[in-house]
Formats: structure tokens, sequence, C-alpha cells
């Protein structure tokens, strides 16, 4: 496992850290010139650097070199090469400057990448992984169960992908230490790392429509839709990355109507078949 640092103050890079901890690497993202200078100990420590130069100068700091209003990744290169020369550094940027380009080359742990050369997320990753001298494979495709209180279905699914599909041990929310966050805090943190979603939809909640009879209706647990929603929408549905799995008598949501989902009425061994062509044939690039 190798430790990526990426130094951009585009959130849109949030995508490129993602995909590397799908692959197993500890990849983080420092958004701003100021959050980069405090960490600055431990992003030397890194095995590769992936630095923008394009950032706002901070007030008050003093510009120095080739470092300008808008070009402070100038700055943070020269403070981690006063630290670690011999740091491999991946400069991204829409610079165009040949006075930074010249500098940049004269550098020979730098490789540069153009912003507008719009690379794919693919072939930048390959770059991150050349320079730390790895190959480039398919991604780890960490798995996700949401799930409402069938205990059941929950451990038979976790079971079925980790002995038969040989998936990582799947997430599940509860199972995770909390570490003082709130719930949508803690949510927010595992789902990141989620490459594929398997979402239980199971009759758990009986519900009835005020302008409807007493008849009872069964609906999935107000977590799990929330979830599959959020999923979804992060996912994309058109990724095949999120897997519904419906259980006989349970209300679905009318916004998924006409969705084939997957059914375990009969248990998930019994629709173990349906789960592994849909895994296998998950989208992969991301």
């Amino acid at each position: 496992m190798a430790r990526i640092t990426i130094i951009d103050d585009d959130r849109a890079m949030d995508l490129l850290s993602d995909n590397l901890r799908y692959r197993g690497h500890e990849a983080s993202h420092v958004s701003s010139f100021e959050e980069a200078v405090a960490g600055i100990a431990t992003i030397v420590d890194s095995d590769v650097v992936v630095l923008d130069i394009v950032m706002s100068w901070p007030a008050g700091r003093p510009k120095t070199g080739l470092a300008g209003d808008h070009t402070a990744g100038m700055e943070l290169l020269s403070e981690i090469r006063k630290l670690n020369r011999d740091l491999p550094i991946i400069v991204y940027t829409a610079i165009e400057d040949q006075g930074i380009r010249s500098a940049l080359e004269a550098d020979a742990r730098v490789q540069f990448i153009s912003k507008w050369e719009s690379p794919s997320l693919q072939s930048f990753v390959a770059r991150i992984l050349n320079a730390i001298g790895e190959e480039v494979g398919a991604p780890v495709l960490q798995p996700f169960i949401v799930h409402g209180h069938n205990e059941v279905a929950k451990l038979a699914l976790k079971n079925f992908l980790q002995n038969t599909l040989h998936l990582p041990e799947p997430i599940i929310l509860h199972e995770q230490p909390n570490q003082g966050r709130t719930i949508i805090e803690k949510f927010e943190h595992y789902a990141a790392q989620a490459a594929i979603v398997f979402v239980l939809l199971t009759p758990d909640d009986a519900v009835a429509i005020s302008t409807d009879s007493d008849e009872v209706k069964r609906r999935a647990r107000q977590n799990v839709i929330f979830e599959m929603g959020y999923f979804l929408g992060v996912l994309g549905r058109g990724s095949g990355r999120v897997l519904s799995l419906c259980s006989g008598g349970v209300e679905l949501p009318s916004d998924v109507t006409g969705v084939v989902l997957i059914d375990i009425s009969a248990g998930i061994d019994a629709a173990g078949e349906l789960i592994r062509r849909e895994v296998e044939h998950a989208d992969r690039e991301y």
C-alpha cells in the first residue's frame, strides 16, 4: 500500500483519491495551500504527491521566486524539496507559463501533466501508480451492504460476497467504529470507500396510507431508502454498482418503478447466480 497525497483546490479531485483508495492505497486530498503548509511534515513522507500549481496565494505571506498571486503551488514545491529532494511529484496543472515549465523540467523527480490534455481517470491513475513502481490492475471492488432488520439476509449476503464471490469484507455501517461522529458523518465516511453497494429491501416497517383503508403495507426501513438514493446519486444508476435485492411483500418507492431488481425471497443462495452476474458486469471504470 502506497501513501499518495493530492494537493489541489478542485474538489473534483476527490474522485481521484477515491479511485486510489479503491485500489488499496492510502490516498488523501489536501484542498488548500494553507492546509498543505500545515501538514507539510506528513506530505513529505508520501510515496508520491500530485500537485496543482494554480492555487491562490494566502494574504500576508511574502511571495518568493516564481510564485505569483495564483501560482502558490510553486511555493509548496519549494517547501517539499527542502525536506525531501527525492519525492516523486506529478504536477497536474493548467499553467502554461514557460518560466514555470522550465523550472519544473529542471527537477528530475517531477512529471508534468497539463490539465488541458484532459487525461482520462484511468490513464491518470496509471501515471501515478507507475511513479511508485506498481503495475496497473483492476481496482478493488469494495462492497457496502445497506440493510434493515433482516439479520438472516444481511449475514447470508455478507457470507456470499466474501466466501463465494471472494470480494473484500463488506462494509456494514454498525460494525464500524463511531469515533465520536454523528451517524451521517460516519455514513459519508464509509460510503466514500464503497465501490459496489448491495441494498437489502426487506419488509421491515408496517405502514398505512391515510387515504386508504386500514390495510397494512410493508416497506423497507427509512434508512435503507435514504442510503439507496444516496448511492444511486453518487455512483450512478447506470454504473451497475448499486444492486437492489428485494424480498416479497415489500412496497417499493415509485421512483424505481420499472427497474429490474434481484428477488431474494427464496434466499441469497437461490439468487446467487443473478448476483454474481451483476457483479461481473459492474462498471470498473471509476
